[in-house]
């Protein structure tokens, strides 16, 4: 069971309608995966036959979870009304929580190209590179985003990422990605896989704390081209992707769940019915990226 450290405050209730247009998931959604994905996924995995992708490794899986939103009246509505007004939504599961869901997605993308004869590269293995380890990668990241107009409220977001265990997340410094992106097909040279699989999913949640997939993305980069570089006497292999950043999963629209995540209307808040809603969700994405591949690699 997870490991769940809940700190939950709640000044104000943020506004409903951001979400209006989210599909409503309902877990009876899982049984028909077909009806389900072209309803809400956008999967471009032909790339996975026509290369003949036998082997891959996931190098970067995270999840990003927005912690805290503060939403302030816009200008517009303050000019009428004359005053500011503004809520605050704070729901903040911890890093153990958010860890072991990014560790979950992991496993279920994972088990989902092994289970259609693609195998991935352990994560041992991928430590176990020392080009790869060098890198150091921070597993945790704080964000702050906000937006606002002249007819909108303005929304401060506060996120926080956590990567599945032991995979880091790629450097936001520039200077520090470039050299990364320089090395990552190298790295997946040497630890014998065809293709780099990055995934990245984004959980939001409403007035009531329902929770909401707002992202879940797949990319891949492939067809590893060997050449050798340099002058006579010190020459050496360079390798370069000619397939970079194929998305593989896209979500069409957000998924908020049917389902309640509090002990009655006015709450408490539930952690374990907030969980078995998230991983629903999730689970049904991972499951449909399965099915996907099958589909794909039968034709």
């Amino acid at each position: 069971m997870k490991k769940l450290l809940v700190i939950l405050f709640v000044f104000a209730f943020s506004v409903s309608s951001t979400f209006a247009g989210a599909y409503v998931f309902k877990q009876e959604d899982a049984s028909d995966l077909k009806k389900f994905t072209k309803k809400t996924l956008d999967l471009n995995l032909k790339k996975l036959k026509k290369l003949g992708i036998k082997k891959l490794v996931i190098m970067e899986c995270y999840g990003e979870y927005v912690t805290s939103k503060e939403v302030t009246s816009s200008a517009n509505s303050q000019r009428y009304t004359g005053r500011i007004t503004t809520n605050t939504n704070t729901l903040n599961l911890g890093k153990d929580f958010y860890t072991d869901t990014s560790n979950l997605v992991y496993q279920a993308v994972k088990e989902a190209f092994e289970k259609n004869g693609i195998e991935v590269v352990s994560r041992e293995d991928l430590l176990a590179n020392e080009k790869y380890a060098n890198f150091n990668l921070e597993e945790e990241k704080e964000g702050r985003g906000a937006s606002a107009g002249l007819y909108k409220p303005t929304v401060v977001e506060k996120t926080q990422s956590v990567s599945a265990s032991n995979l880091g997340i790629f450097p936001s410094n520039p200077l520090k990605m470039i050299k990364l992106l320089i090395n990552i097909c190298e790295i997946t040279h040497s630890v014998g896989a065809e293709a780099v699989v990055q995934v990245k999913f984004k959980v939001d949640k409403d007035k009531n704390f329902k929770p909401i997939l707002k992202q879940f993305d797949v990319i891949m980069s492939a067809e590893i081209k060997p050449q050798e570089v340099g002058f006579k006497g010190n020459k050496k292999m360079r390798y370069d992707f000619l397939t970079q950043n194929e998305p593989l999963v896209k979500m069409k629209t957000e998924l908020i769940t049917a389902d309640e995540v509090t002990d009655g209307k006015k709450g408490p808040f539930n952690v374990e019915k907030y969980d078995k809603a998230l991983m629903g969700i999730l689970y049904t994405v991972t499951d449909s990226l399965s099915f996907g591949i099958k589909e794909i690699l039968s034709k």
